[in-house]
């Protein structure tokens, strides 16, 4: 069996039957193709440990540690597939998974969130950064969203593992959406939709409104929408919000994953030290 084969039968046989979702779809797929363009499509029981070593040193030139830790676990969730269904390959306890390369997530404040709005070209900008921001929804949860989901500031999305996740918004956006919503002469479903196109926005489109509109306050940090989420997520615990009741909203399937969020404690910890130690 070729490693393409190994990939697609896997694919087929798990990703799909298991109904998992697009995104882990297109990452099992980017990583077939990057291992496939770096040892070429040979017979999948020839893959060496040393072929996965070489392999990672050579993306670890041009990706992020934390990036090539996604595709060897991909590489290893195949491997896994086929060491159970005893089709000769390596054995998966073989292939060790790189350390998570501990970062500080990038993070606006509020005042550069309102400015971001305020700076917004339309309404319909504005409202789509301040739902990111009071929300903390992904991206891809962003454009699944249709007219009349959000109903007294609560709405349902599928997360990660298409588990179903309780979200808020405030009433800035609940004015926003409303005004958005008002401003429409379309009769698409999808919540925020193209003004070309008046289908529903695309994950780009999103991504280039929310860099202008932090271009025009005149943040000079790199925005996107993840760095949203990763706003809301630092506000909450900077007014005290409780990790659980934050990793619940975020739809983390582990506490471990909202500890990223710890440096906003040690922050606050610091005020701490320096208003109450004397010397």
């Amino acid at each position: 069996m070729l490693i393409s084969e190994a990939f697609n039968l896997y694919r087929d046989d798990y990703i799909r039957l298991k109904n998992q979702s697009r995104r882990t779809e297109e990452t099992h797929e980017t990583c077939k193709k990057l291992l496939l363009q770096y040892l070429e499509d040979k017979p999948i029981e020839c893959l060496t440990l040393s072929d996965i070593r070489e392999w990672c040193n050579d993306l670890a030139k041009t990706r992020a540690t934390n990036s090539v830790r996604v595709y060897v676990i991909r590489l290893r969730a195949v491997i896994s597939y086929l060491n159970i269904r005893d089709i000769p390959c390596i054995k998966v306890e073989l292939i060790p998974v790189p350390a998570r390369e501990a970062t500080v997530p990038v993070y606006l404040t509020e005042s550069e969130v309102d400015a971001m709005i305020a700076c917004a070209y339309n309404v319909r900008n504005a409202f789509v950064i301040s739902l990111l921001y009071s929300s903390g929804i992904r991206l891809s949860e962003l454009i699944s969203l249709n007219r009349g989901q959000i109903v007294d500031r609560r709405f349902t999305v599928m997360g990660k593992g298409r588990k179903p996740r309780l979200c808020f918004i405030d009433s800035r956006t609940e004015h926003l959406m409303e005004q958005y919503l008002k401003s429409r002469k379309d009769h698409n479903s999808a919540l925020i939709v193209s003004f070309e196109h008046k289908d529903r926005m695309t994950a780009t489109n999103i991504q280039l409104l929310v860099r202008n509109s932090a271009a025009r306050a005149g943040i000079t940090k790199k925005v996107t929408p993840h760095t949203l989420r990763h706003s809301f997520a630092t506000n909450f615990l900077r007014n005290n919000g409780n990790m659980r009741y934050l990793s619940a909203m975020l739809g983390h399937a582990s506490l471990d994953t909202t500890m990223m969020y710890a440096h906003v404690v040690d922050h606050d910890l610091q005020k701490q030290y320096e208003k109450y130690h004397t010397i």
